[in-house]
């Protein structure tokens, strides 16, 4: 059973559930080339951005595919996961059926000097996206202790005492 639809939304396309998704569940994984930095495109604008930061200078290129509509909120019902080579959006609360599916750009964005500002509408919102390390603090460790902090990030910050605590 199709469990997303994408769908016209307030940002043009998104990703919707179909069907309830339960915290900690796959929603779906990100395909697409592995690209460097070099090969982004250039001027890097919100109406190209299909790429994710899977590593130092290194990004998943568009796939054509639903996992490239998948919007930011700054309050999340997602997370990415790096398993073993698979990179997966996973669910961080439980999503009921009609729920747009989003996930925090900061989260992957490593040293990257692309800014945008936010729109999510969320109540939490930031109005900006930024590089994780640029996130507040308390924000910073909502998303560790979730798991969904790739470990090219997590690497960087393991000298910093806030880090040492999970």
């Amino acid at each position: 059973m199709k469990k997303l639809a994408l769908k016209d939304c307030k940002h043009g396309k998104g990703v919707f559930a179909l069907k309830d998704i339960n915290n900690g569940n796959e929603v779906l994984q990100f395909q697409g080339s592995v690209v460097g930095y070099e090969e982004l495109p250039h001027p890097y604008t919100a109406e190209n951005d299909y790429y994710l930061q899977i590593g130092d200078g290194i990004f998943l290129g568009p796939s054509g595919s639903i996992d490239d509509f998948v919007n930011h909120s700054c309050y999340p019902n997602t997370g990415v996961l790096f398993d073993s080579g698979v990179i997966k959006l996973v669910a961080v609360t439980p999503i009921p059926a009609g729920s747009e599916i989003t996930f925090d750009y900061s989260t992957t964005m490593d040293n990257f000097r692309w800014k945008m500002d936010c729109s999510c509408g969320s109540e939490n919102c930031r109005h900006k996206l930024d590089n994780f390390v640029d996130l507040e603090a308390a924000i910073q460790t909502k998303y560790i202790q979730l798991g969904v902090i790739p470990d090219y990030i997590l690497q960087k910050l393991s000298g910093n005492n806030i880090y040492d605590t999970w």
